[in-house]
């Protein structure tokens, strides 16, 4: 190696010494930034949905049909209002998730995500090809918000 490359990038010495492969860079983080925002706008849609699925449940609780008229010992008005009140925290959480993202509507995110999929879990009797869309789009948004977990949030370039 030369004087002139001893202190020039690695790069330079690479280039220096004849080879013109181009160095090994790290993924593009704004594609993770996308698929945090892809979760957090479908988080946005399913809390609405689940404020929609909890006031109809509060509204007319004969709207949900059951034998016995409750599931896991709640009558469907107590069971509107846990829809109500998940439903608002998903919708919260995935705001906040698409400003710049802040490290807390990500771990929120993960947990009232996976609270809403349990919730839908207990539903399926009652409602089951609603209770698995909602269960197949949680799914989505934990893989969106789990798989860029180690990337920089709001990374722009």
């Amino acid at each position: 190696m030369s004087d002139q490359t001893a202190g020039a990038r690695p790069e330079s010495r690479a280039r220096a010494a004849g080879r013109t492969d181009a160095p090994v860079t790290a993924p593009d983080a704004r594609a993770w930034t996308g698929w945090v925002r892809f979760g957090a706008v479908v988080m946005v849609v399913v809390g609405v949905f689940g404020v929609i699925e909890g006031l109809a449940a509060i509204v007319s609780p004969t709207y949900f049909v059951s034998d016995t008229g409750t599931v896991l010992v709640l009558s469907w008005a107590a069971w509107g209002w846990v829809h109500l009140v998940l439903g608002a925290l998903v919708a919260i959480v995935g705001a906040g998730l698409l400003g710049e993202a802040a490290g807390w509507a990500r771990g929120a995110g993960i947990a009232v995500v996976g609270l809403s999929a349990i919730v839908h879990l207990i539903m399926i009797p009652v409602a089951p090809v609603w209770s698995i869309v909602v269960i197949a789009l949680d799914v989505v948004i934990l893989y969106a918000l789990v798989t860029t977990w180690n990337e920089p949030l709001g990374a722009r370039h």
